[in-house]
């Protein structure tokens, strides 16, 4: 069988929750104006009067920096510098520690300001985000819109960049095909009327190369005798395209493991290939009979899955997800929405990681094809969940 030609696009990472919160949230901190050989004593005094502070909530700040290294707008802001020997800016502490008098009163303790006839110390307050960036890009935005950034080449909120990039750089060009074989069978089953025009490819690539393993249409509009169902409401949602396929994948095992598949038939769920791209597919042994459903397996999908079958994924173990059109009113993926829909704020669950609220994690991408401007929803979604 014949398809149209793959793709052509790029895998742009989906953010977690942690993310997404990481790059919003900002607060305000201390930063004086001191000698370098000062700048020991200090801190030394503010953290001696402000127990509960601790260093590790600014650690990825720089603390001590030159005026030729600050920022144009803070530079604008501290000009001029004062004229002492060596002068640095220190970055003390977030103000929600210490008042500024009480801050004020304890520098006038500390050399250089205890001196008598002495200069005021110089405070500001300055904007800094509160969590550490998690990409070398994002560290050189923050340290010219807020402070300068020191970063460590990790991400605390997430996988590691080292693990993302290791993993796109092994699907990414093939991701197109798979896409395109997912919209064959969408639109398989979309012409039959039975659903709409959204498809699922499950992909085993723990060998080295690529395995489709199932392939499957959605089929909300089938009804459990087989004939097509008023498109009105929701439909079947148990015949979600995710459903369908997580479904054929199981049946797979327990056929090459000897057990007959049809005892796991349900009309209600309709996972029975039903499309020519379905049964071809189906019809490979090409998986082992044991295992956990889809432990490293990887699933492609022509739309972000609805908060159900985003659950479903989880749940079964998959390795990885990449889908090619954002869902922003129906997605469970994304935690975030996107710019070009203001309506389309999203539900921003960001379910491919959760560690610390769920048993599994997997990494996620949406598909950016090439000349393709919207990333809005679709009918499917306006009308109902996918």
């Amino acid at each position: 069988m014949s398809t149209p030609p793959p793709l052509a696009g790029r895998l742009v990472p989906l953010r977690t929750k942690d993310e997404v919160r990481a790059s919003l949230e900002t607060q305000s901190v201390y930063i004086v104006e001191v000698p370098a050989k000062f700048a020991n004593v200090v801190k030394d005094v503010v953290q001696a009067a402000i127990p509960d502070f601790k260093t590790s909530e600014i650690s990825h700040l720089r603390r001590v920096v030159q005026f030729k290294y600050l920022p144009p707008h803070l530079q604008k802001q501290f000009y001029p510098p004062t004229r002492l020997p060596r002068v640095r800016f220190f970055l003390l502490c977030p103000t929600k520690h210490i008042p500024h008098a009480d801050l004020f009163a304890l520098l006038r303790q500390c050399p250089p300001f205890d001196a008598k006839n002495a200069s005021a110390p110089r405070v500001f307050y300055v904007t800094i985000p509160t969590l550490a960036p998690i990409s070398a890009e994002q560290a050189a935005t923050w340290s010219d819109k807020y402070w300068p950034i020191s970063y460590k080449n990790t991400n605390p909120y997430g996988p590691h960049p080292s693990l993302v990039q290791r993993n796109a750089a092994e699907i990414e060009g093939e991701a197109g095909t798979w896409l395109v074989l997912a919209r064959t069978a969408g639109k398989q089953i979309s012409d039959k009327c039975l659903g709409e025009s959204l498809g699922v490819v499950v992909v085993d690539r723990t060998k080295g190369t690529s395995q489709v393993i199932a392939v499957a249409g959605d089929c909300r509009w089938r009804s459990t005798t087989g004939a097509s169902e008023p498109q009105t409401g929701t439909g079947n949602v148990m015949a979600h395209a995710v459903q369908r396929a997580i479904a054929m994948v199981a049946k797979k095992r327990l056929r090459i493991g000897g057990t007959d598949p049809a005892l796991l038939d349900r009309s209600l769920f309709c996972d029975s290939p039903l499309t020519e791209v379905e049964k071809e597919y189906y019809d490979k042994d090409n998986i082992a009979s044991s295992g956990y459903l889809c432990v490293d397996l990887d699933i492609y999908l022509t739309h972000e899955p609805c908060l159900m079958c985003s659950m479903a994924i989880l749940h079964s173990r998959f390795r990885r997800c990449i889908f090619a059109t954002r869902m922003p009113h129906t997605g469970g993926m994304t935690s975030d929405g996107i710019d070009v829909n203001p309506l389309s704020g999203g539900l921003k669950h960001g379910l491919f990681w959760r560690p610390s609220e769920l048993n599994w994690k997997f990494l996620a991408w949406e598909f950016e094809e090439d000349g393709r401007d919207e990333k809005t929803g679709t009918r499917t979604e306006r009308l109902i969940h996918v």
